[in-house]
């Protein structure tokens, strides 16, 4: 498969709303963009063609309900990428980096005794009964906007803590880039922890 096809363009976030629609909403992932939402789309009994469409290039995620109606409107399977795994990785990624910086700092204690440590991070935990607004508040962040209209709040909230992620993780890498004694000499950004994203590529459609 070429590079550019294995690099996506961020995420896919699909749900069922309430009514039975499938609202489907990207967040771009990109070294010259950020994180950033690029679109939402609340589909009506929509063409499967439409929807492959949307789903193209991109990691899916959802709920299960918006897996499961995605995959009976594109007639495939689809292979989500649970939101909690990214975190884990993240999370495996960050204590990486703090032992390479305990172990820089103790190879000469006193000359570094005043080492910037790196930023103290609250990555989101995942429980069963947490849905993505019940996760956001309990990092003390807002998931939508008290306008939201209700059918679009899920995917919202999912969207907002998909860019919380991925906004630790490139602040996570901005530390690494900028420490010689951490980067090893790599000083390009990873969009996401390099073994999560090779277990979980982008969506293409099945050449029938």
């Amino acid at each position: 498969m070429e590079s550019w096809r294995k690099e996506p363009l961020g995420f896919a976030l699909v749900d069922e709303t309430t009514s039975g629609t499938l609202a489907i909403h990207h967040v771009s992932v990109r070294e010259e963009l950020g994180v950033a939402p690029t679109g939402a789309w609340l589909l009506e009994d929509p063409d499967p063609g439409v929807v492959r469409d949307l789903l193209t290039h991109r990691v899916i995620d959802g709920t299960s309900d918006g897996v499961r109606l995605t995959e009976s409107i594109i007639r495939e399977s689809v292979e989500p990428a649970r939101l909690s795994g990214l975190v884990e990785a993240c999370e495996a990624a960050e204590q990486e980096l703090t032992a390479a910086w305990e172990l820089y700092r103790d190879e000469e204690p006193v000359k570094r005794a005043n080492l910037v440590p790196l930023k103290a991070r609250t990555w989101p935990t995942f429980t069963e009964d947490g849905d993505a607004a019940t996760i956001l508040e309990r990092v003390g962040k807002r998931p939508y906007s008290p306008d939201t209209p209700v059918e679009m709040r899920d995917i919202i909230s999912l969207a907002t803590l998909v860019r919380y992620v991925v906004e630790a993780w490139f602040d996570l890498e901005t530390e690494r880039i900028t420490r010689a004694y951490l980067n090893g000499g790599n000083t390009e950004r990873s969009l996401y922890p390099p073994d999560w994203a090779k277990d979980h590529p982008p969506y293409w459609p099945k050449v029938k």
